[in-house]
C-alpha cells in the first residue's frame, strides 16, 4: 500500500492511498467551465476510453448522478468513477452528490483550479486517461458549510464580497481579469463588517471566540492565485485550520493582502491561527461567505468538518 501526500507548508507528502481498478465511468460536466482547448479534451478523452474499453456515460444534472450512484449503493453494484470536469465549484459539487467511498477525479477547466492544480492532475485527456488507469486513490477530509460541502475552503469577509459582486455579473467562463471590477468596487464600497467567530471542539464545548474584520477555514492549503494563507493546512487531520484577522477597514485590508503575497502575514499582530471541528462565524451586517472560491450566501454560517468524507483518484506521479 502506498501513502497519502498531505500537506507540511505546501508540499505533498504522502500516507495510506489504494490502487483503484477502473472498467466504469461517469464524466461530468459543467456548462459553465472552460472554453477552447480545454473543452476540445472532452470528446478526445471520450474516445480514448472507448477505445480502451472503458464504459463512459456523460452527465451534467447532478441529481441525475446522485440517483445513478444511489442506485448502484442499493443493489450492491460498485461505484463508478466519476470525472469532474469544470472548476473546483464542479469538483465540489460532484463530492456532494456521491458518497465517500465513490472515486472522483478532477479534470480541470476553471479558472484557478486549486484542488487539480494541488493534486497534479493535468486537463488533457492522456494525463486523465493515465490517472484513470495507473492512480490511485486517496481519502479526504471536506467540510459542510450551512449543509453544502466544500472541499478546499470557506471564507467570509472582504474576498467573498469580491466574489458576490462577481457572481451578480458573471456571464459564461470566468477569467482572472473578471475579477478586476468586482475588487475595485469591493475596495470603494466595502467597510469589513465586525464578524464574530467561535470555533468549538468535538463536544460542542467553546475552546476560541474572537470578534475580527476577516475569518477564514481551509481544509486543503490552496487559494487563488497561488497566495499560501494557510500552507500548512491538512486535508487528512481531521480538523479545519481558521485563520482570522482582526484588523478592519479599507488600509488594514491592504495591509494584509501584502503581508499575504509575501507570505509574513502569519506574524502579524491581530492574526490568530487555531484548529477546530466545528465552527460559527456570525455578524450583525449582511456579510457574504463562499465555498472553494464560489458565492454561497450570507451569515451566519455553521461549519463542520467530515473526517474521510471524499475519496480522490489522483496520478501515480504524485507519490
Amino acid at each position: 500500500m502506498m501513502r497519502q501526500r498531505v500537506s507540511i507548508d505546501g508540499e505533498l507528502h504522502t500516507k495510506g492511498a489504494v490502487k483503484v481498478t477502473t472498467s466504469d465511468v461517469i464524466l461530468f460536466t459543467s456548462p459553465k467551465a472552460g472554453s477552447g482547448a480545454a473543452r476540445e479534451q472532452l470528446p478526445r478523452l471520450a474516445e480514448m476510453l472507448a477505445a480502451a474499453g472503458i464504459r463512459c456515460q456523460s452527465l451534467s444534472c447532478s441529481h441525475t448522478l446522485h440517483s445513478l450512484v444511489a442506485g448502484r449503493r442499493e443493489t450492491g453494484v460498485s461505484q463508478p468513477t466519476v470525472i469532474a470536469a469544470g472548476g473546483d465549484g464542479t469538483i465540489s459539487l460532484v463530492a456532494s452528490h456521491t458518497f465517500p467511498d465513490t472515486p472522483l477525479l478532477p479534470m480541470p477547466m476553471g479558472t484557478e483550479n486549486l484542488l487539480a492544480r494541488y493534486l497534479g492532475q493535468s486537463n488533457a485527456a492522456e494525463a486523465v486517461l493515465e490517472t484513470l488507469t495507473n492512480g490511485c486513490t486517496i481519502q479526504f477530509d471536506a467540510g459542510q458549510a450551512n449543509g453544502r460541502l466544500f472541499l478546499i475552503m470557506a471564507t467570509a469577509g472582504f474576498d467573498a464580497e469580491v466574489v458576490r459582486r462577481l457572481h451578480l455579473r458573471r456571464k459564461g467562463h470566468i477569467r482572472r481579469a473578471s475579477y478586476l471590477k468586482p475588487i475595485w468596487q469591493t475596495c470603494r464600497a466595502y467597510r469589513f463588517p465586525l464578524l464574530s467567530v467561535t470555533a468549538l471542539d468535538e463536544s460542542g464545548e467553546i475552546i476560541h471566540q474572537r470578534q475580527v474584520g476577516w475569518a477564514m477555514a481551509f481544509n486543503l492549503p490552496c487559494y487563488a492565485a497561488g497566495l499560501r494563507i494557510h500552507p500548512a493546512a491538512l486535508g487528512d487531520d481531521g480538523t479545519l485550520d481558521l485563520i482570522t484577522f482582526a484588523g478592519r477597514g479599507l488600509i488594514r485590508g491592504l495591509g494584509y493582502l501584502f503581508g499575504v503575497a509575501s507570505g509574513r502575514h502569519r506574524r502579524f499582530a491581530g492574526v490568530e491561527h487555531h484548529q477546530a471541528t466545528h465552527l460559527r462565524i456570525e455578524s450583525d451586517q449582511r456579510v457574504a461567505y463562499e465555498l472553494d472560491g464560489d458565492y454561497a450566501g450570507r451569515l451566519p454560517l455553521e461549519i463542520k468538518v467530515l473526517p474521510r468524507r471524499v475519496r480522490v483518484l489522483v496520478p501515480s506521479s504524485t507519490f
